[in-house]
């Protein structure tokens, strides 16, 4: 392959998926490179962005408020004169859907793909994703991957202190790719620090064993932490250097369990694992609704005259999408028992019943709560009754 033609720094590099991730990769490339495309897989356009723009618009929820006044350029073209492809679009399907929604994406890529095209691919496969992905290449483009093609997987993981993993296809020296670029994104100058380069397969497993290790830890808390028999046990366990988790924390992962659990049906033991993993994340919304319907009973207050809200600030551009479909799902499971339920923002919320449950979904979201009702303690309604419950652990519960 003798990608030493061109250099890629002289071309437009192609991001497809108008995801914040997506947006992050661009924004860095930009660092070094004049223009990037994104591509708005909805519309299929792709967005001629330059560092301008990534300056005016540091938040992908801003670009898209102006995308009808940016230049454009058509998808084929974006594609087929692209020397790099980073896929990264929003999946908002669940379960088994979740790999035909990638599949269905992708595949308007390979349409146009050229010899000689980079393809990075940034959202997790699970285990064995990736040999599909490259078969789907081969069959329907006719390029070899590894000759014709250059492939990379390189999952975006929201943790931001886990190092670098990369798997490559290709059987041959890394150093052009690590050198030229990679660095467009990656924040420091000694990336050779924090990547991981191995084959696509080991790549896959670390990943897996990374995500695994990571949330069947918090489920593990969680889990062990609803043993206690009551709130003040179940605060002793955090005393003592265990932090509470928040449901944002421990959701976070559940794309990436779901699609390494459908991956992995020939290991019963891991798949026992994973499953679990997952029951316990869904688990949590029951838990917080049997806490919300407790609280109303333990301050006998009626259902018919509580408005709950929610508070769960979600990235609604993010690659993975089942924060909202669980947010949606709360709300729906809390209106079986109370009929005032909303989804809202902290900064436009205003209580206007008399008594009002809130339930903050992440550490970020509770503490704006608080800090704003404090402000705001003399000018509220001497009757209104204000609970706070923090949708962690141990449902810490304050009344303001």
């Amino acid at each position: 392959m003798e990608v030493e033609e061109s250099d890629p720094k002289d071309k437009h590099i192609v991001i497809y998926g108008l995801s914040t991730e997506g947006y992050e990769i661009a924004k860095k490339i930009l660092r070094k490179q004049s223009k990037v495309i994104i591509i708005d897989e909805n519309s299929r356009l792709g967005i001629i962005l330059t560092s301008e723009i990534v300056k005016e618009y540091p938040h992908i929820n801003f670009l898209n408020e102006e995308e009808l006044l940016l230049n454009l350029e058509p998808f084929d073209k974006a594609i087929s004169n692209a020397p790099i492809v980073f896929f990264a679009p929003r999946i908002r399907k669940v379960n088994q859907d979740v790999k035909n929604e990638i599949i269905l994406k992708f595949k308007e890529i390979i349409t146009y793909l050229n010899k000689n095209t980079v393809i990075v691919i940034n959202v997790p496969l699970g285990i064995g994703g990736n040999n599909e992905i490259i078969t789907l290449i081969e069959h329907q483009s006719g390029l070899m991957v590894g000759t014709d093609v250059t492939y990379y997987y390189n999952p975006i993981n929201s943790d931001k202190t886990s190092d670098i993993i990369l798997g490559s296809h290709q059987q041959r020296n890394e150093n052009l790719f690590l050198n030229s670029i990679f660095d467009l994104i990656n924040e420091s100058n000694h990336i050779q620090n924090n990547i991981k380069l191995s084959n696509v397969t080991s790549a896959e497993l670390v990943y897996s064993i990374d995500i695994i290790n990571k949330y069947s830890n918090l489920t593990c808390i969680n889990e062990i932490s609803k043993l206690g028999k009551s709130k003040e046990d179940r605060r002793e366990i955090f005393y003592n250097n265990v932090e509470s988790i928040y449901f944002d924390e421990i959701a976070n992962g559940l794309f990436d369990l779901r699609i390494i659990g459908l991956s992995i049906s020939s290991s019963p033991a891991l798949s026992y694992v994973v499953n679990g993993t997952i029951r316990s994340i869904e688990g949590f919304i029951k838990n917080l609704v049997d806490e919300t319907r407790s609280q109303l009973k333990f301050r006998e207050i009626k259902a018919s005259r509580t408005k709950v809200t929610i508070f769960w600030t979600i990235d609604n551009h993010e690659i993975r999408g089942d924060k909202t479909i669980i947010r949606e799902l709360l709300e729906s499971k809390l209106r079986d028992y109370i009929a005032e339920v909303e989804i809202e923002d902290v900064e436009s919320y205003i209580p206007n019943s008399t008594n009002n449950i809130i339930i903050a979904c992440s550490s970020a979201d509770h503490k704006k709560i608080i800090d704003r009702m404090e402000k705001n303690i003399n000018h509220r309604h001497p009757n209104y009754k204000l609970i706070i419950v923090a949708a962690n652990s141990t449902f810490n519960t304050m009344e303001m």
